[in-house]
């Protein structure tokens, strides 16, 4: 009895095991990737705004701050060497 235990529950084991990679791969829904086309249609305001662009100066903003952060916008991003220099991090108390 032990001997056929012995010899069965191996076979069985690999036999479920085996079942498993048997399984055919699953066909995505039609409605795949739905929610993210819906949730980025959902945050725009203004469809028009992007083919007909506003020329006039963004309204309840102070000019001088709007100014400072375009004018620091455009150094850094014209500033190569500032990317290039190296990363260091550090993982603990050293």
């Amino acid at each position: 009895m032990t001997k056929n235990f012995i010899l069965t529950c191996p076979l069985l084991v690999i036999a479920f095991l085996a079942t498993g990679c048997n399984r055919q791969p699953t066909i995505p829904d039609a409605e795949f990737g739905e929610s993210v086309r819906r949730v980025m249609n959902s945050q725009i305001h203004d469809y028009e705004a992007a083919i007909h662009p506003n020329p006039d100066a963004v309204e309840g903003s102070d000019p001088n701050r709007l100014e400072t952060a375009l004018q620091s916008h455009r150094e850094d991003v014209a500033n190569p060497q500032a990317v290039q220099q190296p990363i260091t991090i550090s993982v603990g108390d050293q």
